[in-house]
């Protein structure tokens, strides 16, 4: 810049030829331009515009041609920004801007830049402010640098804010085991899981101990695994810190440093008590169920053996045991629906009575309240089948007068009350006591009385089949007077 200043026409420029330059401004000139900073002169009213070779590059497109211009024209489009400030260094004030935002058009486009810079009046040979000299700095990348430094730093706050309330708010017990198998980590959810109120009572605790019944051999196993870069999972019972006994699932990971080694362990532990709880609760339905099976099965097998004992023919036998077997299937589905719980003895006349429903307007229920347990429903509805289709083929059913009247009732002191049911054929044929009894009568008698524990009759005077239970209440239903 110094060889161009010295060829440039200044007499076309407001400065006149540099022969007449006042002292002041040659000086000032020459200093500017063996500065290493970079530097521009501003002189006269007309704010004549000199610049030494690092002020040339801030220029852009505008150099060489800025050279002796005015330096409102120059950088017209920041004017409204730095021209108070030309106005009052021309005042004879001093004044220095750090990071001032400018948007400047150097290279024929609209760009973001920051600047600092001095403005410094300067005196001509009479001591009156003639000229402005700027030493000024891009500070551009730096401000750029810096905008995505804290802006990255504002992003890894919020990431870590984010991690810290996921932490917070899993409910898994997430830790950090170091290589030698002891604790340096847990979330804050894993504390509230443990029961924790302080990780310092913990830290450092050999985490494999903290598991039993065989968890500590597996946790030894996942943490080897870990070291040698492999993830496990297994499930153990462990106590939280204050004895409450819980199930987990855990997983076992390795922590990899940048250069590909494992440096710590990451386990993860998921509270299961309430799965473990309804897996032991389903091995015991199962156990259950399997009972209750074999129950029906051994059921079907009895009825199976004695209607065909009982039976002349194969063709007598089939419908008997076909309606047998509807009947104990309307009693398993009643006691399904109440998880085998027992059922409403009005419900259990009902499905008794499913079979016959051409003829249940002639027969007369009713009773109190009472559930029976889920052995005497069972054998109440197959007993009240029998009874029916026995009623339906020689007894009150069998013409078109006769009833059944069939009633229960709940007798005796509260301590000690009793169940009675009566079955009452009535206007039916006249009946005559059989002379050998068949299936049906066998287990009228014979299961009822063994389910009721009490005493269970099938009576046979000529005007018309009588059934009754007589047994304590406690043992089979449950009911009050």
């Amino acid at each position: 810049m110094a060889e161009a200043v010295r060829v440039h026409d200044w007499s076309l420029s407001p400065l006149g030829s540099r022969d007449g330059w006042p002292q002041s401004l040659r000086t000032t000139v020459d200093l500017m331009l063996a500065s290493g900073h970079a530097m521009c002169l501003l002189w006269g009213p007309g704010l004549t515009l000199i610049y030494n070779d690092g002020y040339a590059d801030f220029l852009g497109a505008r150099h060489p041609g800025a050279l002796g211009q005015s330096f409102q024209e120059v950088w017209a489009e920041i004017w409204d920004d730095i021209g108070p400030l030309v106005e009052r260094t021309y005042a004879g004030e001093t004044t220095t801007v750090t990071d001032m935002p400018l948007v400047m058009t150097r290279k024929g486009f609209a760009e973001e830049t920051w600047w600092t810079f001095s403005y410094s009046p300067v005196f001509d040979d009479d001591g009156a402010v003639a000229g402005l000299l700027d030493v000024a700095s891009d500070s551009s990348a730096r401000v750029l640098a810096e905008r995505e430094r804290d802006e990255a730093e504002a992003k890894l706050r919020d990431s870590e804010a984010f991690m810290r309330n996921v932490l917070a708010a899993s409910t898994d017990c997430i830790k950090v085991v170091e290589l030698d198998g002891s604790l340096s980590f847990m979330s804050e959810g894993g504390m509230k899981a443990m029961e924790i109120s302080d990780f310092n009572d913990v830290n450092g605790c050999i985490w494999a101990d903290m598991l039993k019944d065989g968890g500590t051999e597996l946790a030894l196993g996942a943490l080897e695994a870990a070291r040698q870069g492999r993830s496990t999972h297994f499930e153990s019972p462990a106590d939280t810190y204050l004895g409450t006994p819980k199930h987990w699932s855990v997983s076992v990971s390795p922590i990899f440093s940048e250069a590909g080694t494992v440096e710590r362990i990451l386990s993860v532990s998921r509270d299961h008590t309430a799965l473990e709880q309804s897996r032991a609760q389903q091995r015991l339905l199962n156990q259950e169920l399997n009972h209750r099976l074999k129950n029906i099965l051994a059921m079907v097998q009895s009825i199976v053996s004695q209607t065909f004992r009982d039976a002349k023919s194969l063709d007598e036998a089939a419908p008997a045991l076909a309606s047998r077997l509807v009947s104990l299937g309307h009693a398993a589905d009643l006691l399904t629906s109440s998880s085998w719980h027992g059922a409403d003895l009005r419900t259990v006349v009902n499905a008794g009575l499913a079979g016959i429903d051409g003829h249940r307007d002639r027969i007369f229920v009713s009773g109190p309240p009472l559930h029976l347990n889920a052995q005497a429903a069972l054998a109440m509805t197959l007993a009240l089948h029998e009874l029916a289709t026995n009623a339906i083929k020689y007894g009150a059913l069998s013409n078109d007068a006769g009833t059944v009247v069939l009633e229960w009732r709940i007798t005796g002191p509260q301590d000690a009350q009793r169940f009675c049911l009566r079955w009452e054929e009535r206007d039916g044929p006249e009946v005559a006591t059989p002379t050998s009894r068949g299936f049906g009568s066998r287990l009228i008698e014979r299961s009822l009385r063994s389910y009721f524990r009490g005493e269970a009759n099938l009576g046979f005077p000529p005007a018309g089949v009588v059934f009754t239970i007589d047994a304590p209440l406690p043992d089979n239903v449950e009911g009050t007077k």
